[in-house]
């Protein structure tokens, strides 16, 4: 048999989809704003996963979202003090008129149209850090989020080297 690389599910929570950011951490948050998950942190220390994809379908009110807008996502590590994520700048499950001081883990451009309410996309293949982090997305729509559902969701997997 001939050697070859596949795709493997991940040791964490694998091929299932599963909440990354709580809705309510990100229901009404404001253009420019940036919120941290108020979900535990991911632990991927043990199961040391690769890779993750996410995906996300956030609401506004009906509006024309101008080139440009995305919606960007941030990998905040637990830092050394075991209580501090990223760069301390946020407080999980609180919107914050910030932005985080390092580039994002992945930037989903939204399309440039008239009457939109979901902003729906996906981000593939970031890489994971080993150790415990949370996720923070950034509002840069050009509109506030609904006060209704408000999504974002993850999956890990790997890869296996078969011999």
């Amino acid at each position: 048999m001939a050697n070859r690389t596949a795709w493997t599910a991940g040791n964490g929570v694998g091929l299932t989809w599963t909440t990354l950011i709580n809705s309510a951490d990100m229901a009404s948050m404001g253009n420019g704003y940036t919120v941290l998950s108020s979900v535990a942190g991911v632990a991927n220390g043990t199961n040391l996963d690769q890779y993750m994809d996410l995906s996300f379908k956030l609401a506004i009110a009906s509006s024309t979202i101008a080139a440009g807008a995305n919606i960007a996502f941030f990998i905040y590590l637990l830092q050394q003090d075991g209580t501090t994520y990223g760069d301390g700048q946020l407080t999980a499950g609180t919107a914050a008129n910030v932005s985080p001081t390092f580039p994002p883990c992945g930037v989903f451009p939204l399309v440039a149209a008239a009457s939109q309410t979901n902003l729906v996309g996906n981000i593939t293949g970031v890489v994971l850090p080993p150790g415990t982090f949370k996720i923070a997305v950034q509002n840069n729509s050009g509109f506030a989020l609904t006060s209704g559902t408000q999504t974002a969701s993850y999956r890990t997997y790997n890869q296996n080297l078969n011999n």
